[in-house]
């Protein structure tokens, strides 16, 4: 397994809040009971390194902010599960913008009604399901008489690509063997087998819960739709030039200096400041001119008019 590198953390620089532990997917069941994690919001250079998430990189981005703004004790990274990662990430989200944008959903058409369905999960709205049992550690599958041992994805296994249902069943097989094996082991083995392997996983299964409901906004009828979570969007996309424009934006209208060390909710809640200060300006200097054009008009009203001139015969 590849070590994780751990990121050293300056205190006095940054305000940390402690999770509670047991707020964890996992109850924090799986670790030592003496750990500790504590975590903060982005800085603006991380709303920058933010801006460079793509595809190719989307994991090594979120695994480098999730150690920038989390200090673990009495654990390290790679102890950490997949599921706890997730919620982790989704608090450094909700916590760094203060407008966070969930998870959109769009259906062609409601089979009842054909009406076009677009719905956004936000991010508060999301369920989660919690380690509330002991995890089961191994299966009996029956037809073929073996018994599969079973683990809880980790840290290092985000970095594997999942493509479908079979590849997401691999990495809770506890065991030696390549992705590949495990996938044709998985591939052949009987419909009861397979079901009897799936629901001991799924029953281990904790975090955000990915099937849900959808309504249509018509008819009401309920669509059933599993949400897509990866590494490409567990963070909100990041425009670099929209970044700059904001900072740019306040040090023009607020005369302050921003620096990398900011906060980016700081940055936010001053951009919001400045936009309403200059409505409240914009609303205060209109009613000023309709003013003065009343008064303009008002005097003008009264203003006698010139009497004529008689006109001269040559």
């Amino acid at each position: 397994m590849t070590k994780i590198n751990q990121t050293k953390h300056t205190y006095d620089k940054f305000n940390y809040w402690q999770i509670d532990v047991s707020n964890l997917p996992s109850k924090g069941r799986l670790y030592p009971k003496d750990i500790k994690i504590k975590i903060r919001s982005m800085s603006v250079l991380e709303v920058k390194f933010l801006a460079t998430l793509s595809p190719l990189n989307s994991t090594s981005i979120c695994n480098e902010l999730l150690e920038k703004c989390c200090i673990l004790e009495n654990m390290k990274f790679e102890d950490l599960i997949l599921a706890d990662r997730e919620f982790l990430i989704f608090w450094i989200r909700l916590n760094s913008f203060t407008s966070t944008n969930g998870f959109v959903i769009t259906i062609p058409h409601c089979s009842e009604c054909k009406t076009k369905i677009e719905k956004t999960i936000k991010l508060t709205e999301l369920q989660f399901k919690y380690l509330d049992e002991p995890p089961i550690k191994k299966v009996h599958l029956n037809d073929i008489n073996v018994d599969i041992p079973l683990r809880f994805p980790k840290y290092a296994d985000s970095k594997i690509k999942i493509n479908d249902e079979i590849e997401e069943m691999c990495i809770w097989i506890d065991s030696e063997n390549t992705m590949e094996e495990k996938y044709a082991f998985l591939s052949n083995l009987t419909a009861y087998d397979f079901l009897s392997l799936k629901q001991a996983i799924d029953n281990n299964y904790c975090g955000v819960v990915k099937e849900i409901d959808v309504p249509c906004p018509k008819c009401g009828k309920l669509h059933p739709v599993k949400i897509t979570i990866n590494d490409d969007n567990l963070f909100n996309s990041v425009n670099l030039m929209q970044v700059l424009e904001t900072i740019t934006r306040i040090a023009k209208y607020a005369n302050l200096q921003i620096t990398n060390d900011w906060t980016w909710v700081e940055v936010e809640v001053e951009q919001q400041i400045i936009n309403k200060m200059i409505q409240e300006e914009n609303e205060a200097n209109k009613k000023e001119i309709a003013q003065a054009k009343a008064k303009a008009g008002s005097v003008s009203s009264h203003i006698p008019s010139a009497p004529s001139l008689p006109s001269i015969h040559h």
